[in-house]
């Protein structure tokens, strides 16, 4: 009894041994669960601490935000407010509000990348949990669960180059991140900043950079099939681009579409719709049309000098320019109508002012910008010949020289100094007109006058008046530069802005392009830079009108009038100066209206090769081709303007007819004899004179060399005729044709 109740007892210890034993392993694997727990919250928290301490110390704060700077596209306006280039480096993106963009692309998006957005505080943990799931099957990261708060923070605080490495370090540093992000900003601010920030493809950063790119619409203004579209697109811009796969991205906008009805944002029928709707694209990127391309060429290096690439390219600036579209066609093809260069023919540059305020209006660089960067109207610095001629007689009529005064035209050897030789000028084909007055000698264009005059009046003298008429390359005071023989050269912008200065009382008006650039910054609109009117009083209003009072004679009697009848041709009168150089390189005509300047250059670009044998033509000079352009666009752009007169000079300005040093006595003359001849009346060209051409110089020497000489014998074989606008038929000079057509000598 006593034993059997002895082993009962044993059994129960051992029973209760076990248990005890049993209970304790529970407890000491809780104690290690809890320890591990424990130690592995603090590795955690740890490692994320060392995390966001590391990616930290390269971020910008958070609260800088609002700061940083997003790349935005810069826009171009022309004079009516159109858009005419779009100016963007890598990043295409326009910054708008929230409430300027359609709802529907909000919630599109929503619904297709975080249809929690609203729930959580920039970690989806459920997403999270997911996606961990998805990465720990795989063995690899396939699956992130980032909201799009995450997806800002990468756009935003990750480097360029981090983005697309996927690593647990970095979504450690987003999602750290975005918690402190959500902290600090609304729902709306993070979605707003996202859509304007994430990349929907085809160089679109941006709502409203994609809405333009693919449907050329305001993001405000975007239709449900649109928007679920532009959604889609988000996960994989290369996979989905409409415009490359249209089938595959519809049926990946019918998914954001599904989406959008499980989740409460559309309509069961609105749905049906949307799914049955067509995809229909405009791409949306500004093409410029050839014809506006070397003005903005010209604005685009304009402001990249004064603000640099990064703020023109990535700074959102608005910028409105003086270009008239109109008259921008207009020059463009009156240009076209002329030469061919495909065809061998010179290539052509116009520049047209608006002598009031120097506003630059229209501009011709050359006749394809794809083939030919360079900008022949604003780079290409050429001889300007005769077209220089202006600046010498208005110098004169400043020192109070009378237009009547008179000069021997004559053979000209013009002395440069000890063990020099002379500097040896004549008028082409060696023509001497005897003793003229200034006045016929512009509109005959005598070179031997003009050198003569320039060396009475200061050779310096014409040099400061040039630039202070426009002229702002450099210029030399040689003989030759009265007769545009220089060193540099000139631009066609720089002979029109100068000429301007004429039509506008002698006052110059500096030229411009940009009229005013502006940028928003915190929701306002702020001025960059506005255009302040930048004028020189060159010459007085009697002054200015007596020069132009020659140039009227250039085209009603002088070189400009044998091929053309310019005051018919563009049905009021007009004004302006011929200009041919050497071996026939540049030709010129640079002509005005009281309210428009237009300068024309003509000649090869890259060479200085001679014009001749051009279309049947021996040469091109300064009355052909050049003219055959003025005219052709003046014909159309006259039109613009009312008709206006010219300004008349006092009669009784303080001028003296010059009779000392170079300058001759005007002959003197009685009721009983005729002996005064046609070559020395100021009044009457004689009929078989043949100085209605523009004048070329033998030239022996010139200080400095403007130019090469090119024999006339290497001149190209002819080309084919380009395809030419109606133009008027050429007539012969006022009265009766030259006996001969000259041959023109060397300029």
């Amino acid at each position: 009894m006593h034993n059997g109740n002895l082993r009962r007892i044993t059994r129960r210890r051992r029973r209760a041994r076990k248990k005890s034993n049993w209970l304790g392993v529970v407890r000491n694997a809780f104690v290690l669960i809890v320890g591990a727990s424990i130690i592995g919250v603090v590795v955690l928290f740890a490692s994320f601490s060392h995390t966001y301490a590391a990616v930290a110390e390269d971020m910008p704060e958070l609260d800088d935000y609002g700061s940083t700077e997003l790349a935005q596209t810069s826009v171009v306006y022309d004079a009516n407010g159109n858009i005419v280039d779009e100016l963007y480096g890598v990043q295409n993106r326009y910054v708008v509000p929230l409430d300027d963009i359609d709802p529907t692309l909000r919630e599109a998006v929503i619904a297709i990348e975080d249809h929690r957005f609203y729930e959580h505080r920039g970690l989806d943990f459920e997403a999270i949990g997911r996606a961990a799931v998805e990465n720990i099957r795989s063995l690899s990261i396939q699956e992130g669960g980032s909201t799009i708060t995450q997806q800002l923070i990468k756009n935003t605080y990750i480097a360029q180059e981090q983005r697309m490495i996927p690593s647990f370090e970095r979504k450690f540093a987003e999602a750290s991140l975005a918690w402190q992000y959500e902290k600090e900003h609304s729902k709306e601010e993070i979605l707003e900043q996202y859509l304007n920030t994430v990349y929907f493809g085809a160089n679109a950063y941006g709502a409203e950079a994609a809405a333009r790119t693919y449907f050329n619409k305001k993001a405000e203004n975007l239709t449900l099939p649109e928007s679920a579209l532009l959604a889609g697109i988000i996960q994989l811009p290369a996979v989905y681009d409409p415009f490359i796969d249209p089938q595959t991205a519809k049926e990946r906008r019918n998914v954001v579409l599904d989406g959008m009805l499980e989740y409460g944002y559309i309509t069961e029928e609105e749905h049906d719709e949307a799914v049955k709707a067509d995809l229909v694209l405009s791409r949306g990127r500004i093409e410029h049309e050839n014809d506006n391309e070397y003005f903005l060429n010209a604005v685009r290096r304009e402001l990249a000098e004064e603000y640099g690439d990064e703020m023109v390219y990535e700074g959102g600036l608005k910028i409105h320019t003086t270009l008239d579209p109109e008259l921008q066609e207009m020059a463009n093809t009156a240009v076209d109508s002329i030469v061919n260069p495909e065809a061998g023919d010179p290539s052509a540059a116009l520049v047209s002012i608006d002598p009031s305020t120097g506003a630059v209006r229209a501009m011709v660089g050359g006749s394809d910008f794809d083939q030919v960067k360079f900008n022949l109207a604003t780079q290409a610095h050429r001889q300007a010949g005769s077209s220089f001629k202006p600046f010498v007689y208005a110098e004169a009529i400043e020192q109070g020289i009378s237009p009547e005064s008179m000069y021997v035209s004559q053979h000209l050897e013009v002395p440069m100094g000890l063990y020099e030789d002379p500097y040896v000028v004549d008028n082409y084909d060696f023509i001497e007109r005897g003793a003229i007055t200034l006045e016929k000698a512009m509109a005959e264009s005598d070179n031997t006058v003009f050198v003569q005059l320039a060396l009475d009046i200061g050779l310096e003298n014409v040099v400061e008046k040039a630039h202070e008429m426009g002229i702002t390359s450099e210029v030399e005071a040689y003989p030759s530069t009265a007769i545009g023989g220089l060193g540099e050269g000139v631009t066609p912008l720089e002979m029109a802005s100068a000429y301007s200065t004429l039509p506008n009382q002698g006052v110059h008006m500096k030229p411009f392009l940009v009229q005013r650039v502006t940028k928003e910054e915190n929701g306002e609109e702020i001025v960059v830079e506005e255009h302040r009117l930048r004028d020189e009083q060159a010459l007085t209003r009697d002054e200015a009108a007596l020069v132009t009072q020659a140039l009227r004679r250039v085209i009603t009697d002088g070189t400009a009038s044998y091929y053309h009848d310019l005051d018919a041709e563009i049905g009021r009168p007009a004004a302006g100066k011929t200009g041919t150089t050497n071996n026939f390189v540049d030709a010129w005509f640079i002509g005005f209206i009281p309210q428009l300047t237009t300068s024309v250059w003509v000649g090869y670009p890259d060479e200085r090769r001679p014009m001749v044998n051009i279309n049947g033509l021996p040469e091109i000079n300064g009355e052909n081709y050049p003219l055959d352009i003025w005219s052709l666009y003046m014909q159309s752009a006259v039109s613009m303007f009312p008709e206006q007169e010219f300004d008349v000079p006092s009669p009784y300005m303080d001028l003296q007819i010059k009779t000392d040093e170079h300058a001759v006595p005007p002959p003197e003359t009685t009721e009983d004899t005729d002996e005064t001849t046609e070559s020395t009346s100021a009044d009457e060209p004689n009929p078989q004179d043949e100085s209605l051409f523009d004048e070329p110089a033998r030239q022996q020497k010139l200080e400095p060399t403007p130019q090469s000489a090119s024999p006339a014998s290497a001149s190209p074989a002819p080309s084919s005729a380009p395809p030419r606008a109606q133009q008027p038929a050429p007539r012969e000079p006022r009265r009766g044709p030259p006996a001969r057509r000259p041959q023109r000598g060397v300029f």
